[in-house]
């Protein structure tokens, strides 16, 4: 009775998160086909514990479960819903490990790691990595949802079990890769870098541009704001928001470019100051091209990543963020000099 008990109460983080859930899947196009993933983990679970002969309760699992609990709970006090979601799948996993040993665990992983494909901003997340379109993440993640599901029949048919020592330490080393691979980004924080744009900024003489129904209805509880400026060999674009309470209206610029049909070749963080950053895309469409700089900011720091931007986001804070956009009509570095041009008229700084 007290392990059906446990079994339950595993489910309540993830259920205390549905709200979130079913908003992304609706209000977010990068999100919106990751309820499939849930549908898929409740016959994959099924298949893969239908054999297991529970065991007596695994208390090694507690190292990984308290863990688990406390960031699928404790969202409030760090705002990263993606996180406290793959948390909730892991107090699932871990709950199995303590309840019906480790090899009900380790069958279960592979249904486990299906349910973590539904995590909002995975796709974003696996675009970027594969700097692909975000089509291809969607269709890399059903790749790995059948590989899951070969593995599951594997392990039906071999009987195998990975022992947990071995399995964890792998998961250590990739988490460990992936955090190293993201730290300098992710935890940048520069000079907050909140600019007005009047009428004229040093060599280049601009106006405001009214944002259309399709932009104002997109950025619903942001307030939205378009310039365009140009010089006589110079055109820049400007898109400024300052965020509302829904994180689902801001998405990384190279994104947006992507589901608009834009090639993204190439996408990185430029530090220009040690205490500023962008983040420079290179992107073409058809005969397009063109070089976009994104940052985000409040009054007391900036970041030039999205990931930044989201560790620091809450509901009731104020935030911006900044694209700002050239063609490219010779060759990157010649529009890199242009945004760095305006970036420094802003700033109001003799260099950049």
């Amino acid at each position: 009775m007290i392990k059906y008990l446990i079994a339950l109460l595993a489910l309540v983080p993830l259920a205390l998160h549905s709200p979130y859930l079913m908003q992304a899947w609706s209000g977010s196009r990068l999100d919106r086909w990751d309820w499939l993933f849930y549908l898929l983990f409740v016959p994959a679970a099924g298949w893969a514990l239908c054999k297991n002969k529970w065991g007596k309760c695994d208390f090694r699992s507690l190292p990984v479960l308290v863990p688990m609990v406390i960031l699928a709970l404790g969202e409030k006090f760090y705002h990263i819903n993606a996180v406290a979601v793959a948390s909730s799948v892991g107090v699932i996993f871990a709950a199995v490990w303590l309840l019906g040993s480790w090899a009900a665990a380790y069958r279960l992983l592979p249904a486990a790691v299906i349910l973590l494909l539904g995590t909002p901003s995975s796709s974003y997340q696996l675009s970027l990595l594969l700097m692909c379109p975000v089509y291809a993440a969607w269709a890399v993640k059903f790749a790995l949802a059948l590989a899951c599901g070969i593995w599951i029949w594997y392990n039906q048919r071999s009987g195998l079990v990975v022992k947990c020592g071995a399995l964890c330490f792998s998961a250590a080393v990739l988490l460990s890769g992936l955090l190293l691979l993201h730290s300098r980004d992710l935890y940048f924080e520069g000079a907050g870098f909140t600019p007005e744009f009047p009428q004229h900024i040093g060599e280049f003489w601009g106006r405001s541009i009214s944002p259309d129904e399709n932009t104002r209805r997109f950025f619903a509880t942001s307030t939205v704001k378009q310039f365009r400026y140009a010089k006589s060999n110079a055109d820049i674009s400007v898109l400024a928001v300052q965020c509302g309470k829904n994180i689902h209206e801001i998405h990384p610029a190279s994104h947006c470019l992507r589901t608009s049909m834009w090639t993204v070749h190439s996408e990185k963080i430029l530090y220009l100051q040690d205490k500023f950053a962008v983040t420079e895309i290179d992107a073409s469409k058809g005969s397009n091209r063109m070089l976009v700089w994104v940052w985000y900011s409040s009054e007391t720091f900036s970041t030039p990543g999205f990931l930044g931007f989201r560790r620091h986001f809450t509901p009731n804070g104020n935030y911006y963020t900044y694209q700002i956009s050239t063609p490219l009509y010779n060759n990157v570095e010649n529009g890199r000099n242009e945004l760095k041009k305006f970036v420094r008229a802003l700033r109001s700084k003799k260099e950049i």
